[in-house]
């Protein structure tokens, strides 16, 4: 058997490491002083405020009175991101791939047309397409069916540029869904490249 001297310390592979009383004392301690901690109530049990104002009293976040309509500003929630509010170079798009826009006060999303045309309107649309056969007649018929107008009541205007003709439109119309309804009408004919 080896000596005291010879033993390999405490707690290796080969030895058990000794109860010590005091060490274990101090762990018990330890542990009650962080389970105290815990059991404390928050530190923000106290209302938050804004510049020494309560959040409730300050501009912009009273609560609005009964029965009142007025619209809440669009207040953005956490790290301000690089994107815009309307990315022009990355729109959003609804189920039906029609373009999204954003209310910059309130955030509601609605579609282009919906925002941002005041009806009833004269809309000036671009037809551009093949230039074959009777494409500028076709397409004011087109324009003139989709508004609910007779051929005579629609201003148009078109450019040969060689094998494509243009036909700048004017259509008059009374509100969003006859615009959208145009924008489909005239995609349905297959000469038709882009319309703007």
């Amino acid at each position: 058997m080896a000596s005291d001297g010879d033993a390999p310390p405490a707690g290796s592979f080969f030895n058990e490491v000794p109860d010590d009383d005091e060490k274990s004392k101090d762990i018990d301690e330890s542990l009650k002083d962080l389970l105290k901690e815990r059991k404390q109530p928050p530190k923000a049990t106290e209302p938050s405020t804004i510049d020494g104002i309560p959040t409730s009293e300050a501009k912009g976040f009273a609560k609005p009175k009964e029965g009142s309509k007025s619209k809440k500003p669009y207040i953005g929630v956490g790290p301000p991101d690089n994107k815009p509010l309307n990315d022009t170079t990355n729109p959003e798009y609804d189920d039906q791939g029609y373009m999204l826009y954003a209310d910059e006060e309130t955030g509601e999303k609605s579609r282009v047309f919906e925002a941002l045309v005041e009806y009833p309107s004269v809309f000036t649309m671009k037809i551009v397409g093949a230039n074959e056969g009777t494409f500028v007649e076709d397409m004011v018929q087109v324009v003139a069916d989709s508004c609910e107008k007779d051929v005579s009541d629609i201003e148009y205007s078109t450019k040969v540029m060689g094998k494509w003709t243009s036909v700048t439109v004017e259509a008059p119309v009374a509100n969003a869904e006859m615009l959208y309804s145009l924008y489909e009408n005239v995609d349905k004919d297959p000469r038709v490249k882009f319309k703007f």
